[in-house]
């Protein structure tokens, strides 16, 4: 899910973000996300890539998120295309997440 990262960016790949309306609901939520400076999604590959702001979203905060992209990437492991409701469930979820971090 997480195939790469350094500080201030992040791509995200799974068989999930070549959905379409997954990808725009996952972009919806990171944009939202004040941090988030730039986003780029990239259908063919099921890439997403999030630029953020260092002094805003330290390391450190971001480990918070970790449990909820290991569960979310178990969840992808299994897409099949006909469970989008799960991944939407779980995308509420992220943006939950992303508020309670915010809030911080």
């Amino acid at each position: 899910m997480i195939t790469g990262f350094f500080p201030g960016r992040i791509r995200l790949r799974s068989p999930i973000f070549k959905n379409q309306a997954i990808a725009d609901r996952a972009i919806s939520i990171l944009t939202q996300f004040p941090p988030v400076t730039f986003t780029e999604h990239t259908p063919s590959t099921g890439s997403i890539l999030v630029k953020y702001d260092v002094a805003q979203l330290p390391t450190e905060n971001l480990q918070r998120l970790l449990p909820f992209f290991k569960k979310l990437e178990k969840a992808a492991d299994t897409y099949s295309g006909n469970d989008n409701q799960l991944i939407f469930d779980m995308l509420d979820e992220f943006e939950s997440c992303l508020k309670k971090l915010a809030d911080a």
